[in-house]
């Protein structure tokens, strides 16, 4: 039985800890990213100049900027499309021979070469998700993909960085 107990008094189990991260941190880790993603899409326009404005006074020429609902729908599209590129890439890795997991299980290093090394396939995936779901072309949709990534980094850098100072400041 799933009571708040649990989560008080020991350790949760697995059942717990599957609802504590569906309920709990895929929104929260949706809703972070769908606010990155509006900042790419922003970040991407002002470096992409003015917009062409038509008759009906309309801009295009622009990545229109999504509402946070259809943001978070195109996050959650592209982490399954790129969860299954990471999957591929690794089971094909494993099947050549390129992971090889010890007894202590697989060497971190060759976790981040896998990573890094599916990097251009995510990237590639990312930019086609963003120029069909946002109404733009392929090589915009390229540029958000690449701001986004870039918003992404130096936000990591800006938490990374307080919780340094914040870990030294304790002792």
């Amino acid at each position: 039985m799933i009571d708040s107990s649990a989560f008080v008094l020991a350790a949760p189990g697995r059942l717990e800890a599957l609802l504590c991260v569906l309920v709990v941190a895929i929104p929260i880790g949706l809703m972070i990213g769908a606010v990155v993603l509006r900042a790419a899409v922003s970040l991407f326009n002002k470096f992409a100049g003015t917009s062409e404005v038509d008759e009906t006074g309309e801009s295009f020429g622009l990545v229109p900027e999504p509402s946070m609902l259809k943001a978070v729908g195109i996050l959650l599209i592209t982490g399954v499309a790129n969860f299954m590129i990471g999957l591929i890439l690794s089971v094909l890795a494993s099947v050549v021979g390129l992971l090889q997991a010890g007894p202590e299980g697989l060497n971190p290093g060759n976790q981040i070469i896998l990573n890094l090394a599916s990097l251009p396939f995510t990237f590639i995936v990312s930019s086609a998700l963003l120029s069909a779901l946002l109404p733009t072309t392929f090589k915009r949709g390229m540029g958000v993909a690449l701001c986004q990534y870039i918003v992404s980094i130096l936000l990591g850098l800006v938490i990374g960085l307080i919780v340094i100072i914040v870990g030294l400041a304790l002792g």
